[in-house]
C-alpha cells in the first residue's frame, strides 16, 4: 500500500482518534478458571495481540543482515561506523518512531485489545559496569521509552503484556535472546538470577498503578534439556521466584509460564499450581488451527483448569489463508493469541512493511560481506534517515494481512486513507521449471483494495484473480507460456512485465506401481527389492555424532488402494524421554499429494509422525479420516518404519496422482531432547511452513 504523507498522516490519526472514542476501552483483564475475563464485569475475553518485535530487541533477519543476528552485534557494528554518541542518538530516534502512539491508535481501531513487548533487559538494566549486589544500575532514559508506550495504552485502552525476550544472561544460547552464544542465565544462575528477578521488581512497581497492564509474559522461548549439565527443573524454581516478586506488588496481574525448547514442554513445570492466575503461553509456527495441533497443551487446561495463550506465531508469506484458519479454530477453542510481529523490513508477514533505504541497504550489504565500508558521516546519514523512514507513515500497510487476523478489521483505517492507485513493486519473473515441479507466478503490489486478472499467451486466465497463481496438474502444453497479469482499481490499472515459463523433463525418482502390496509388518521383504532406497543426507538440525549416532533411508510404493513406505534408521541411542512427540525419536513425513506445492498447507497436504514405540500415526498438520497402518521393528543400531496410507485418507479424488510431493525426515533424540534431524529432501527445518518446499516423486 502507498506510504502516507505528513498530512495526510495526520488526518488518518485524527479519524482513527475519533473512531477509538466509541470502542470499549475495557482492556484491563485477570484470569477465572480456564478463562481470561474483563476485571470489571467478570465477562469471558478473547485476547487478540500483537507483538512489537524488532522495536527494543531488533534481530538481524528483520533488519535483513545474516550476518549481525542479535542486538549486541547490531550495536557494536552502529557503534564502529558512527561512534558511540553517534550510535546512541541513532537508537533514540529508531525506538521513536519504530513504534508511535499513533501506530497504538490504528491497531486497537482494528480490534487489537493487547500488546506484548518484547523487552531486551540490557537496554534498561546495561549488560556492562553492574556491580555483584543490589543496588543495580538502571537506564532511566531508556525507561521513559517505556514509560511513554504505557501512557498510551492508558489513554488508548490497549493492554500490555511485558515479554523478558531478552533475560539477563540470555534464558537461552541463541540470537532472539541477545545471548553472547551461552545461556548464562542457567550456567551463571548466582549472578544472572538476582539481576532477572530486580528487573521484574523494577517493572512491575514501576507501572503496578497503570490499568492497562494485563501481566507478565516471564521468560520468552527458554532453552535448557538441551544444555548438557542444565538441569530442566531450574525453570519453575525461577518462575516460582519471579511470581512472589512480582505478587509483592502486583496481586491480580495475569502470569504467563513458557515451557522449556521454545514453549513447546510444559511437563517439567508441573504442577502448575503455584499462582491463582496463571496463564499457559505456548509458542508454534506455523500457527496452530486444528485441535490435534494444540491437544497436548488442552490437556494441561482441563488438568490445571488454566487458560491457554497462544503467544507468539506468525511468519508466513501470503496469501495467509493459515492466518485465517488459525484465528477462526482459535476463537472457538477459547484461546487468545499474539502474531509476531506489527512491523518488519522488507517482508509481507505482518501488517506493515518498512523499506529500507538505498543507503541503508548499501550497509546491510557492507555488514553481510558484500560492500565497502562506507565513512563515518555517510554512514551516519544513512542510518538516521532509515530510523526515521521507519515510521508508519513511510510504511507499506497490508490490510489483508490484518484481514485475516479474524474477527481484526482493517477497514475504517483503510477509508480513512483512501482509495490508491496501483503499483507494481516486484514484478512476475521468468522461470525454467522440471516437470512435476509447480511453478508459482506472484506480483508485489501497493495500492487498495486491488483487482488482479491473470492472461498466458495474451488470453485471460478465468478464475486467476489473485495476487499469485500456481502453475500444476495441466498437461505441460497448457503450462508453459508467456504470463502477465493486469493490476487494478477504480483509480487506474497497470499492466506487469511478461514472465515466460518453460518446462524441461522431470529428472528425479519415478516409483513405479506395485504388482504385490508388501505386507506391514516392519520387515523389509521382497516386495521392496524391486524399488529404489533413498538415502536421507540432509542434516538439518546440527548434533550428530556420526553415521551410526543418526542416518537414514527410504522406499516408496503405491498401488490404486494404497501409498507406502519403508523407513530403516541406524540410532545408536534410542530415546522417547520427552514430554514433545517431535522432540522424540521418530519420523515425519510430510505430503502434498496434488503436488501442487503451495506456499501454505492445504487439504490434501499433510504432515504425518511416527513415534518409536507408538502404535499411531498422528497428522500434526492435515486431519486423516482413515486409519494409517504402522510396523515397527528395532534392530541392533536402529529401527524400521514400515506404512500403508490409503489413498482414500489424504487425497481429494481418492486416488494417486502423477507427481507426489513429499519429504521424509527422522528426528533425533539422545537425551531428553531432540539432538539432531535429517531429511531427504530439505536443506533446513522448515517442511512443516510450506508444501512448496518438498521434493517431488513420479508415479509411474
Amino acid at each position: 500500500m502507498r506510504k502516507l504523507s505528513p498530512t495526510k498522516s495526520k488526518q488518518v490519526i485524527k479519524l482513527v482518534s475519533i473512531l477509538l472514542m466509541f470502542i470499549n476501552a475495557q482492556a484491563y483483564f485477570t484470569t477465572n478458571g480456564q478463562d481470561i475475563v474483563s476485571r470489571n464485569t467478570g465477562e469471558v475475553v478473547q485476547l487478540r495481540g500483537i507483538g512489537l518485535g524488532g522495536w527494543l530487541l531488533p534481530e538481524g533477519y528483520m533488519w535483513g543482515s545474516g550476518q549481525l543476528n542479535r542486538p549486541r552485534q547490531l550495536e557494536a557494528a552502529i557503534e564502529d561506523l558512527i561512534g558511540q554518541r553517534n550510535a546512541r542518538k541513532f537508537w533514540t530516534l529508531y525506538y521513536e518512531n519504530f513504534v508511535t502512539k499513533e501506530d497504538v491508535e490504528i491497531m486497537r481501531s482494528w480490534g487489537v485489545n493487547t500488546l506484548r513487548i518484547p523487552l531486551l533487559a540490557s537496554m534498561i538494566q546495561p549488560r556492562e559496569n553492574q556491580p555483584a549486589y543490589p543496588p543495580y544500575l538502571y537506564s532511566e532514559e531508556n525507561f521513559e521509552i517505556l514509560d511513554n508506550l504505557v501512557d498510551w495504552c492508558e489513554e488508548i485502552g490497549m493492554g500490555v503484556i511485558w515479554d523478558l525476550h531478552g533475560a539477563p544472561g540470555g534464558q537461552n544460547a541463541e540470537n532472539i535472546s541477545d545471548s553472547d552464544g551461552r545461556a548464562r542465565l542457567w550456567t551463571e544462575s548466582e549472578v544472572y538470577w538476582p539481576l532477572t528477578l530486580d528487573l521484574w521488581d523494577k517493572i512491575t512497581r514501576r507501572y503496578v498503578e497503570y490499568k492497562c497492564i494485563v501481566g507478565y509474559d516471564l521468560l520468552n522461548e527458554p532453552l535448557l534439556a538441551r544444555y548438557p549439565g542444565v538441569d530442566p527443573g531450574m525453570l519453575r524454581q525461577l518462575y516460582l521466584k519471579i511470581s512472589r516478586v512480582i505478587r509483592e506488588t502486583d496481586t491480580d496481574g495475569i502470569i504467563f509460564i513458557e515451557g522449556d525448547d521454545w514453549a513447546q514442554n510444559f511437563n517439567i513445570l508441573e504442577p502448575l499450581d503455584w499462582d491463582s492466575h496463571l496463564v499457559l503461553a505456548f509458542h508454534s509456527y506455523p500457527p496452530s488451527s486444528s485441535q490435534n495441533t494444540i491437544q497436548r497443551w488442552d490437556d494441561l487446561r482441563d488438568k490445571y483448569d488454566i487458560p491457554l495463550w497462544h503467544g507468539e506465531t506468525g511468519e508466513q508469506d501470503p496469501p495467509w489463508e493459515v492466518y485465517k484458519r488459525s484465528t477462526e479454530f482459535l476463537e472457538t477453542a477459547n484461546i487468545g493469541w499474539n502474531w509476531w510481529t506489527h512491523k518488519k523490513f522488507e517482508l509481507s508477514r505482518q501488517p506493515w512493511s518498512i523499506s529500507r533505504t538505498d543507503g541503508f541497504e548499501r550497509l546491510i550489504d557492507y555488514w553481510n560481506g558484500k560492500g565497502q565500508r562506507p565513512g563515518r558521516w555517510q554512514a551516519k546519514r544513512w542510518l538516521f534517515d532509515q530510523a526515521r523512514k521507519t515510521n508508519t507513515k513511510y510504511c507499506d500497510f497490508m490490510p489483508g494481512m490484518v484481514e485475516s487476523l479474524k474477527p481484526l478489521d482493517p477497514s475504517i483505517y483503510v477509508q480513512s486513507i483512501g482509495i490508491q492507485a496501483p503499483t507494481i513493486i516486484e514484478q512476475p519473473r521468468s522461470q525454467t521449471i522440471e516437470d512435476g515441479y509447480g511453478a508459482i507466478l506472484s506480483v508485489k503490489t501497493r495500492g487498495y483494495p486491488i483487482s488482479y486478472q491473470w492472461y498466458r499467451n495474451g488470453e485471460l486466465m478465468p478464475g486467476a484473480d489473485m495476487f499469485q497463481i500456481v502453475l500444476h496438474h495441466s498437461p505441460r502444453s497448457r503450462r508453459a507460456g508467456q504470463y502477465h497479469v493486469i493490476v487494478s482499481n477504480e483509480m487506474g490499472s497497470i499492466e506487469s512485465d511478461k514472465a515466460r515459463i518453460e518446462y524441461g523433463e522431470f529428472t528425479g525418482v519415478t516409483i513405479p506401481g506395485a504388482l504385490i502390496a508388501p505386507i506391514i509388518d516392519g520387515e523389509a521383504d521382497s516386495v521392496w527389492q524391486a524399488y529404489e532406497q533413498l538415502d536421507l543426507n540432509n542434516l538439518i538440525i546440527k548434533g550428530r555424532a556420526d553415521a551410526a549416532d543418526l542416518s537414514a533411508w527410504y522406499k516408496a510404493a503405491w498401488d490404486s488402494e494404497n501409498l507406502y513406505f519403508l523407513v530403516s534408521v541406524k540410532d545408536d541411542i534410542l530415546s522417547t524421554n520427552s514430554s514433545i512427540d517431535y522432540m522424540k525419536d521418530g519420523i515425519e513425513i510430510y505430503l502434498d499429494v496434488d503436488n501442487s506445492k503451495s506456499s501454505f498447507y492445504g487439504n490434501d497436504d499433510f504432515q504425518l509422525r511416527c513415534i518409536l514405540d507408538s502404535p499411531v500415526v498422528g497428522a500434526s498438520i492435515g486431519n486423516i479420516s482413515e486409519t494409517i497402518i504402522l510396523a515397527q521393528k528395532k534392530m541392533s543400531g536402529g529401527y524400521q518404519m514400515e506404512l500403508s496410507i490409503p489413498w482414500n485418507s489424504i487425497s481429494s479424488s481418492g486416488a494417486a496422482y502423477e507427481f507426489l510431493g513429499l519429504d521424509i525426515h527422522v528426528n533425533d533424540n539422545d537425551t531428553n531432547t531432540r539432538d539432531a534431524k535429517i531429511a531427504w529432501w530439505a536443506t533446513r527445518d522448515n517442511s512443516y511452513q510450506k508444501p512448496s518446499v518438498f521434493g517431488t516423486l513420479k508415479l509411474k
